[in-house]
């Protein structure tokens, strides 16, 4: 039994002591391992942020190319139901759009760039158009037409967005349509109110209504 529990003290023993002889972490390997460490982190990062942003990137584009397409099928849709325009004249340009509209309640019909957006004026109703997320700039139109009867508008806009990002992004892109009036015999004088003016910065014009004209109470710059 004696002897026993000395073979059974040696062999404790030999494994303490192999246990404490066991090599260990050196600074130099803790040194090694915490660069890799921070280079693997760093990668990983740098990667996700350059995925997130072209991300961002992709969806700016998308943001400015439909939000294009949806001013130019409003333009569009209004022009060619238009019964003719008022301003520009023939052969000129300018930043106001005024259409003499078939509708009383939509007439004229007035596009204008302002507060970085298109505003329409339907009558006397302002509603402004596009997206908040974009601004609207160089808003320019030209009166096509090769006379009364064949009437047809030239737009150009450019639509705009900046992102706050690493690299700062700025998207911008330009917009061009000519439109041809649809043909209408049967034009609706509304009233014969008086021809839209600028006059002092300001653009003025009527509004037939109960077949009396008055002034619009919309005011817009010039």
């Amino acid at each position: 039994m004696a002897g026993s529990l000395y073979f059974l003290r040696m062999f404790l023993l030999m494994r303490i002591h192999l246990f404490y002889r066991r090599p260990g972490t050196t600074l130099v390997e803790l040194l090694l391992f915490l660069a890799f460490f921070a280079l693997s982190s760093g990668a990983v990062l740098a990667f996700f942020f350059s995925t997130s942003e072209q991300r961002i990137r992709q969806q700016t584009v998308m943001t400015v190319d439909q939000s294009g397409i949806q001013l130019l099928q409003i333009l569009s849709e209004r022009i060619r139901n238009a019964e003719r325009v008022i301003a520009p004249a023939i052969g000129s340009s300018g930043t106001i759009l005024t259409l003499q509209m078939p509708v009383e309640e939509d007439s004229p019909s007035i596009f204008v760039q302002q507060s970085g957006s298109i505003l329409l004026v339907a009558h006397d109703t302002p509603l402004f158009l596009g997206s908040e997320r974009v601004v609207v700039s160089q808003f320019i139109v030209r009166n096509t037409s090769s006379s009364t009867e064949r009437q047809s508008v030239l737009v150009n806009f450019t639509l705009t967005r900046s992102i706050a990002l690493t690299t700062p992004l700025t998207y911008s892109r330009p917009f061009e349509m000519l439109v041809t009036l649809f043909p209408d015999d049967a034009v609706n004088t509304h009233c014969g109110c008086a021809a839209p003016v600028c006059t002092t910065g300001r653009y003025l014009w009527q509004v037939c209504e109960a077949d009396v004209c008055s002034n619009a109470t919309t005011e817009l710059q010039c």
